[in-house]
């Protein structure tokens, strides 16, 4: 079964861009398995943190069972300073031992133009780390916040059956409602748009990064 490896700074990150591809992956019976390297828990300062990282692997233990995720991989790194973060020697080979033991067809991560810095951080730790291997990965960026296009080779998925789940999974991410109702009808009109330039319904755009 092909393994498709899919990096975020949060749990639901890869929820606004690339849902659709996701549930269109485990249809065609690929193995998704998603990397989170912080748990998100100064998403809300005015709780405990312990609180916070409970509630949020809990919705995303579920909606991940909802959309067909195989495995979520958590490397613990504290939130809003995945910058800094990155730059230890250990999480360097975490990444690597993750990315060596899954062998994946495809490596989604986040945008470099992503105006958040900790997806900023994990395109920049997910690349680096490519690059150091003699295999060449397939690495594709995925849209999150994104204002500003990149520059790189853009490809686009189909994902007009996939719609619904995708609208699904989206709002199975309670906690972050604030940040994903913010998010949703961009999301749905980004598929749109995407998909009028394919002709088809919806489609979900990305960069080719490697």
């Amino acid at each position: 079964m092909p393994n498709i490896l899919i990096f975020c700074a949060h749990s639901d990150d890869e929820a606004i861009g690339m849902s659709g591809t996701i549930a269109k992956y485990v249809e065609q019976k690929k193995k998704v398995i998603k990397v989170v390297l912080s748990h998100g828990e100064m998403s809300h300062p005015h709780f405990q943190e312990k609180h916070v990282k409970k509630a949020r692997k809990k919705e995303t233990k579920k909606a991940s069972e909802m959309i067909g995720i195989k495995e979520t991989m958590y490397l613990g790194l504290k939130d809003a300073s995945l910058k800094r973060e990155i730059n230890k020697p250990k999480v360097e080979r975490q990444i690597k031992g993750i990315i060596k033991r899954f062998n994946p067809e495809k490596i989604y991560c986040t945008s470099a133009k992503d105006p958040h810095p900790d997806h900023r951080a994990v395109n920049k730790i997910v690349l680096q780390i490519v690059d150091t291997f003699r295999k060449k990965y397939p690495v594709y960026g995925y849209e999150v916040w994104n204002i500003q296009d990149e520059t790189h080779p853009r490809v686009y998925v189909d994902i007009s059956g996939y719609m619904d789940q995708k609208l699904e999974y989206i709002k199975m991410f309670k906690s972050q409602w604030v940040f994903m109702f913010s998010l949703y009808l961009p999301a749905l009109f980004r598929a749109k748009k995407f998909g009028a330039k394919n002709h088809c319904k919806y489609a979900e755009r990305f960069y080719k990064l490697r």
